[in-house]
């Protein structure tokens, strides 16, 4: 609810502003408590000095009646970005199962009560103990396995990869919430030592290596069940190690914020993909269309993530 206040002179070098009885109770605040000022362009963010002591559970109910595992699985996801604490789904029926999977894809949600029709799960981690850049440099470690993994588009490794891909999107989901968590909390700003700003970066490049990570996993499971047809792409194998290097390469500018070098770097994106184009004229068939396909999109996310390194403020 918005309200409106005066701000009004406090001696010769304050100003005073009155904040809202209902918001004071509602934070069990009284006279005399702290609050923590966080300042941002054109706006100043008010919280109690101990507000995690102070922190309400948050619950929510779900009712799987009538809908499929998918639409399911969306709502509880969208309840744990939004740092629900404890999330109640009613009516599983012979959903169960495949509800109590989806809880476990989310990092520190346990199941606390189990009936034959409902499941009841919490959230027990601290969010103090997670960092965007914690989560950014897991999922590139994963990211990087499965790329080593992947460079002979081999199926061998095809199930591994798979499993190392779900970590990523579990990883992913944990950022989401993270992200959302400190963007409403200055404090958690403060203890991240980062800005709002910054969050909201490292959400969109936690985005583009999911998506990254994604292609990897399609191009093992192409190149598995297409095996023959994926051997006569010769030169496919050459852009693929070009496509991991000029990742590499990104990333290591993402750790060093050198923002000079990401534009100089964007370049080649462009040749990369002029390289998937001339590939793609040279062999013209369904297999290498669509292996290209998967490079150029794992190309566009690299691209992404330069675009957002270029978009990071400078830490003070």
């Amino acid at each position: 609810m918005t309200e409106f206040r005066k701000l009004m002179a406090f001696g010769n070098s304050s100003f005073v502003v009155s904040v809202p009885k209902d918001w004071v109770e509602k934070n069990r605040l009284k006279k005399g408590d702290i609050l923590v000022v966080d300042e941002r362009p054109n706006e100043l963010t008010f919280a109690s000095k101990d507000s995690s002591e102070r922190k309400q559970v948050r619950e929510a109910a779900i009712s799987a009646a009538g809908k499929g595992i998918q639409e399911i699985k969306t709502e509880i996801t969208a309840l744990y970005v939004n740092n629900f604490d404890v999330i109640m789904v009613t009516e599983v029926g012979a959903a169960a199962k495949d509800i109590k999977d989806v809880f476990h894809g989310l990092v520190g949600m346990e199941i606390m009560d189990e009936t034959t029709t409902k499941i009841v799960a919490k959230d027990m981690l601290d969010i103090k103990e997670v960092s965007m850049s914690n989560v950014v440099r897991r999922v590139d470690i994963i990211l990087r396995s499965m790329l080593e993994d992947s460079v002979g588009f081999s199926g061998a490794e095809a199930e591994s990869v798979y499993e190392r891909d779900k970590e990523v999107n579990r990883l992913t989901l944990l950022g989401f919430r993270t992200a959302r968590a400190a963007a409403n909390n200055p404090r958690l700003l403060r203890l991240f030592e980062t800005t709002y700003w910054n969050i909201m970066v490292s959400k969109q490049i936690l985005s583009h290596l999911e998506r990254f990570g994604d292609q990897i996993k399609r191009i093992l499971r192409f190149a598995k069940e297409n095996s023959k047809e994926v051997a006569k792409l010769k030169g496919f194998r050459e852009i693929y190690a070009s496509i991991v290097k000029h990742y590499e390469a990104v990333m290591k500018i993402y750790y060093n914020r050198d923002k000079s070098q990401a534009f100089k770097t964007e370049t080649n994106s462009k040749t990369l993909l002029k390289e998937c184009d001339r590939l793609l004229v040279k062999y013209n068939s369904v297999a290498a269309a669509r292996m290209i396909e998967y490079f150029k999109y794992m190309i566009i996310s690299v691209s992404g993530i330069l675009r957002n390194n270029m978009e990071q403020e400078e830490q003070s």
